[in-house]
């Protein structure tokens, strides 16, 4: 019988790239010499709910590697897939595929990265922030949600779902998209309400603002809308000159507690009364409005931006700045993107929105990437790109953006909460700083044209620009902001003209025509004389080297015009169009180039941006698969292409198991994970069907035959009887220059069986198939006269622990009426599963007859699984399933409704296997693992405990190409012992975590101790102590270490580390009283209750101390109540500008003989303590002198006691109950420790 401590989904696959990475988005415009808060108490965990109800827990371990768990909700239909895109990590439940692969979902939903950086993880948040486009007329019936704000624009309301009741809300809204009749009248897409971030008198210069001033022109009686994190209207540069100021950002005011909207606000309108006037805005006069859409921390929610942007044009508005953005690239549909759409078109407003500061090829986000914004880059003083800047085309079209540049490197601007003491200004670098440059250039451009609607600034604005040699319109535009030019030019034209995406498969013989409109605004007419000429820029944005700046000269033939000059009248305006025509181009090829109006005398008076992109060459792909038997086998397959780029999942067809994909030629990885028939009839098997190697230089053709997939099997040593409590099998796929991939797939009892399709060897990059098992002795093994009964262990049941003989009663449907005249008390029940009763009823029904066992008979073929415990706690009454087909047996031998079984209980195995058999290059023809006990390190793990209790613990295993583990823990309960054996495996480490649970509620962990990275050797024993003496302050390999950079220290202690060797401890609850304290001197740096806190430094090296009291309530933790640690160490900045140096904490261990419940014998005490330093710190010097002192009345009175050849020697008086422990130590380099442990061992009495 298996039984994992929490019920888990039907299948676990895991699919990661090995760059995994917590990150979050990145700022618009940031400030110099930032340092990040300190990360929640690690190695502690953090959390997060999705909206499919599924949490998941990931933990940071030393290395940069981590641990993901995945608890599925109760309810949860299939399993469970994790893919690590970049730097970011989804977990996509098997319910959400059909949805995402649709379209209906936004992906981010599952982005844990995203959801964890922008604060929406458990402890931050309690519902998850959705837009669900779609006016419905039952919003308000959905169920466990809030709504928050309604968004016209796009037909949308901002709604949030409760957490704890995040499943139901899954299944309306999911119920909704997916019923036709529902969808006519409701919701259309659900969406993350996502995050974006915030992304002068020398720029005022570069881009020619004081012509603009000496005309006259400073933006006056223009509205200009700031979307920022709010502004400082006390700042003398903004005193006055704000009209209005609203805040869209919950609990928070319009005033500026970030700095980033002061910035952006007085670069566009800022009066430089500061500084006499000589750092003010580009148009000084402007009538600025101030909406606060970003938070105090810079982050703003989707939907508060798009209630912002409909404030600001209601306001009339003329121009919208928007220093933000989302870092994930947009193709410019999603809801800010659209919003912008609607709104100009609606209101004529002008957005003037940051590209962003990925400086990655594709990488504009949203808002940016709208249609109708005017999408700004950076430059510096140079008119150089900076690197940050954001580059296009847009994702997926290929359209032309940025549209414009302007300065956006450390640019100067009033500075929020600033003085004469700190300074009134400050410097920025970000796209946010060039968008604010724009913002007001398009407000001194409005003030001198006030009947011009969007269209016409935008045009004006770029057509007049300052063109950039060298660069090209997917890197900057139509080139950088040009003041004097765009106020004295009175020719414009149409800003860019893209002719569009052309794909592989469509028709390219009919050329594409655009217009381009020149307008006139001076008093004569004007004749221009126009060419236009293409040049390669480069290939696919997605290929490596696809990036390119302007090429050689195309065929003349491929871009035309209508005529060659054009005469523009008075006030009046003319066109001309522009023909490509992209059968004279290439496959995989980017056209821009422009089209140039000059007058008779050859002088520039206009540039339209042109270009279009046809799309490489495409091969066909046909693939067909197969299940066990040979019939159509349908599902999602994953695609992998070597080179830059992502895994993508492509639908195969139930009916006909086929699929047929146009592909870009190259190599690529297939893969399929499905369900196929198992070894026992009524068992699922998994199938992990592919090919790692697709040669794809013609059309070409694949089957993956389920009737090949050979089964993975382990056999123990010594034929002992076991049962699989994990069975995965990792598929790892590397081109060897991009992000590799790893899929793995943990599958539940439901399936009996692993089946992997051979392949052929790889010729290209890396590739490795891995199995995993873990085996235990089984948990319930019940025998019917001679015939074995195989029993699933149900979700949130007790685990039975009685052996022998039984009497078993059969009970109907186990409902409380059936077990009317019957008596059960120390009987086994036996009941069919019914609709007519609910698991977790059918289990009280059974516990309340007095039943020790219930096993129930599933209703139809296949293994049953249920959840039958409580809310809060596991089930009264341990709870297994048979199978129809055995129950139907079980039942033929009932005599007078009695059956005689054989139930033996094993809660507790004696022993386990971790074991993992890797196969590189290629998926072998045989995969049967049986290692011998040489090929094995044996573990004796020893559990202490004064109380028995329930606790857990888990081994991760780490193959040197993953980053982090994945699995959950298994129940067990302390104290006690158990035999495992361990694969010593090149290339593989493992991480060991084990937890003490509380009763209430359901088991959590309470303390969580973790080892390091281990590698074990073949034939090797050891042994392994959990939770025993001495629990004290002890930096461990189980979580990050206290460090010191540039500018600050991060510090990080974990409190309750116990005697094994390498762990690291603490409490996961609000059960411990933690103060952590950071000085240098006499002066305090830092004064925090958490375990973890940071300090600013200077450089230079000086002398700091870290002081940690931890308590822990004494009527429940009868050892290591409380402790008191004072580390003082020597500290520099590091020699590297960007290093990271690891403190020279000096570290204390205790060797103390004691039993499982942490008692040793009175008498004298022979204890051992030794000083250390952990692996790599700098600044450390040899260990000198250590001293002990020891306490019988808790601390009241101490005595020093002998230290010899690194043993304390002492004997304790009579009547002691508890030792506790004080001990110092030092070593060469000024470096040292004090720590007291309070009852830091117990005394067992001599009558024991």
């Amino acid at each position: 019988m298996t039984s994992p401590l929490r019920r888990r989904g039907a299948a676990v696959l895991v699919a990661v790239a090995t760059s995994f990475l917590l990150t979050g988005p990145v700022a618009q415009g940031t400030a110099a010499n930032a340092h990040p808060a300190p990360s929640a108490p690690s190695g502690g965990a953090t959390t997060v709910t999705l909206l499919t109800g599924d949490v998941v827990t990931v933990t940071a371990l030393a290395g940069g590697k981590s641990a993901v768990e995945v608890t599925r909700p109760r309810d949860a239909v299939g399993g469970y897939r994790t893919e690590s895109v970049g730097k970011h990590i989804f977990v996509l439940p098997d319910e959400a595929l059909p949805f995402l692969a649709a379209g209906t979902v936004d992906r981010r939903l599952f982005d844990v990265t995203t959801l964890l950086e922008s604060g929406y993880d458990d402890a931050h948040s309690g519902g998850i922030p959705l837009i669900v486009a779609g006016a419905p007329k039952t919003r308000t019936l959905i169920p466990s949600t809030a709504a928050v704000r309604s968004l016209p624009s796009i037909d949308a309301t901002a709604i949030k779902a409760d957490k704890a009741g995040a499943r139901s809300v899954w299944q309306h809204l999911t119920g909704s998209l997916a019923n036709p009749k529902l969808r006519s009248a409701g919701y259309t897409k659900i969406w993350l309400d996502g995050k974006a971030k915030a992304s002068m008198v020398e720029s005022n210069a570069q881009i020619g603002t004081p012509a603009a001033w000496s005309a006259g022109l400073d933006g006056h009686g223009v509205k200009v809308a700031v979307l920022d994190t709010g502004v400082d209207q006390n700042h003398p540069d903004l005193a006055g000159r704000i009209s209005q100021a609203v805040s869209f950002v919950p609990g928070e005011d319009a005033g500026d507690r970030n700095g980033h909207g002061t910035h952006t606000a007085s670069t566009i309108g800022g009066s430089g009364a500061a500084s006499g006037g000589a750092e003010k805005g580009v148009a000084p006069k402007s009538d600025l409005l101030v909406g606060k859409v970003l938070s105090d921390e810079g982050f703003g929610q989707d939907s508060w931006i798009i209630d912002g942007m409909e404030w600001a044009a209601d306001q009339g508005a003329k121009v919208i700045s928007m220093s933000l953005g989302s870092t994930e690239a947009s193709d410019g549909t999603d809801p800010m993107a659209a919003a912008v759409n609607e709104i100009t078109e609606r209101t004529g407003a002008l957005f003037v929105i940051a590209a962003g500061n990925t400086g990655t090829e594709a990488g504009i986000g949203s808002p940016g990437a709208a249609d109708s914004a005017l999408t700004i880059g950076a430059v510096d003083a140079d008119d150089a790109l900076t690197w940050f800047s954001s580059k296009g085309p847009r994702y997926k079209d290929y359209s032309l953006k940025p549209d414009l540049t302007a300065p956006g490197n450390e640019i100067l601007a009033a500075k929020a909460g600033g003085n004469a003491e700190s300074g009134w200004y400050e410097s920025m670098s970000g796209t946010s700083m060039a968008t604010p440059h724009v913002a007001g250039v398009a407000a001194i451009l409005a003030q001198q044209h006030p009947d011009w609607k969007w269209a016409q600034l935008k045009d004006a604005l770029m057509s007049t620009s300052k063109k950039l040699d060298g660069l090209t319109a997917y890197q900057v535009g139509a080139g950088r902001v040009d003041v004097q030019n765009v106020i004295t030019e009175k020719i414009t034209a149409t800003g860019s003209a893209y002719f569009g995406f052309f794909g592989w498969a469509q028709d390219r013989s009919t050329p594409v025509t655009k217009t381009i409109t020149y307008a006139n605004a001076g008093d004569s007419a004007v004749t221009l004389h126009l060419a236009g000429a293409l040049a390669v820029a480069g290939g696919p944005y997605d290929v490596a080297g696809g990036a390119g700046g302007p090429g050689p000269r195309t065929n003349p033939e491929v871009l035309g015009l209508s005529a060659q000059t054009v005469t523009v009248p008075a006030h009046g305006t003319a066109t001309v169009d522009a023909t490509a025509d992209p059968s004279l181009g290439a496959a995989g090829t980017r056209y821009l180039g422009e089209v140039v109006a000059t007058d008779a005398t050859g002088a520039v008076h206009a540039r339209t941006q042109v270009g279009f992109y046809i799309e490489d060459e495409r091969y066909t792909l046909d693939i067909k698969v197969l299940d066990r038997s040979g019939k159509p086998l349908g599902g999602f397959l994953e695609l992998q292409k070597f080179g830059p780029g992502s895994p993508w999942l492509e639908m195969v067809d139930e009916t006909t198991g086929t699929a047929t994909l146009r592909l870009r030629g190259g190599v690529y990885s297939a893969l399929m994970l499905a369900d196929v028939a198992g070894i026992d009839p009524d068992a699922l098997g998994a199938a992990v069907l592919g090919d790692p190697e697709i040669v794809l230089d013609r059309d070409r053709s694949i089957v993956l035959d389920g009737r090949k997939a050979v089964q993975a099997t382990a056999t123990v040593p010594g034929g002992q009887r076991t049962e699989d409590q994990v069975l995965r099998t990792d598929w790892y796929r590397w081109d060897g220059t991009n992000e590799p991939v790893l899929e793995r797939w943990q599958v539940s009892p439901h399936y009996d069986s692993m089946f992997v399709l051979p392949t052929k060897k790889v010729t290209r990059g890396e590739f490795e198939v891995t199995t995993r098992w873990r085996k235990t002795a089984p948990l319930l093994a019940v025998r019917n006269g001679n015939r074995d009964i195989a029993v699933f262990g149900q979700g949130g049941s007790q685990l039975y622990s009685g052996k022998g003989k039984v009497d078993g009663v059969l009970v109907g449907n186990g409902t409380p009426a059936d077990y009317a005249g019957k008596q059960l008390k120390g009987k086994v029940a036996i009941a069919k599963r019914s609709d007519d009763i609910a698991a977790p009823q059918r289990a009280q029904a059974a516990a309340d007859a007095g039943a020790v066992l219930l096993l129930v008979i599933n209703d139809e073929p296949g293994r049953l699984l249920e959840w039958v415990g409580g809310d809060d706690d596991y089930s009264r009454i341990p709870v297994a399933s048979m199978t129809a087909r055995d129950g139907a047996a079980l039942i033929a031998s009932a005599r007078n409704g009695k059956i005689q079984i054989t139930a033996d209980g094993t809660p507790n195995s004696p022993f386990l296997y971790d074991l993992l058999d890797p196969h590189t290059d290629q998926v072998p023809g045989k995969l049967a693992y049986k290692p011998r006990t040489d090929q094995l390190a044996r573990v004796e793990m020893v559990f202490h405990g004064d109380a028995t209790g329930p606790g857990s613990d888990f081994r991760y295993d780490l193959r040197s190409n993953v980053p982090f583990g994945v699995g959950y823990r298994f129940r067990n309960t302390l104290p006690g012992t158990r035999t495992d054996w361990v694969s010593a495996v090149s290339k593989t480490e493992w991480h060991e975590v084990t937890t003490i649970e509380a009763v209430l509620p359901f088991h959590d962990p309470v303390v969580e101790e973790r080892s390091g990275l281990i590698t074990y050797r073949g034939g090797q024993r050891v042994s392994t102590d959990w939770f025993s003496p001495v629990v004290r302050p002890r930096l461990g390999l189980g979580a990050w270490q206290p460090v010191r950079y540039a500018g600050y220290m991060a510090v990080n202690i974990t409190p309750w580390t116990d005697g094994g060797a390498g762990h690291a401890g603490f409490l996961t609850t609000d059960q411990e009283q933690l103060r952590l304290r950071i000085r240098k001197g006499d002066t305090v740096l830092e004064d925090t209750t958490w375990q973890a806190g940071y300090a600013d430094t200077d450089p230079e090296k000086a002398t700091y101390t870290i002081d940690l009291e931890a308590a822990r309530d004494p009527s429940i933790w009868k050892l290591s109540p409380k402790t008191h640690t004072t580390w003082v160490f020597q500290s520099q900045a590091p020699a590297q500008e960007f290093g990271d140096d690891l403190l020279p904490l000096v570290q204390l261990d205790y060797d103390v003989e004691t039993n499982l419940a942490g008692a040793a014998w009175p008498g004298l005490q022979v204890i051992g303590v030794k000083a250390s330093h952990m692996p790599g710190v700098v600044g450390a010097g040899k260990i000198g002198q250590t001293t002990v002192a020891v306490s019988f009345d808790d601390g009241k009175t101490w005595k020093n006691v002998p230290f010899i050849g690194g043993k304390a020697l002492f004997f304790t008086p009579p009547g002691a109950t508890f030792v506790s422990l004080r001990a110092t130590a030092k070593d060469s380099a000024g470096n040292s420790v004090s720590q007291e442990v309070i009852r830091a061992y117990a005394l067992r009495s001599i009558h024991s």
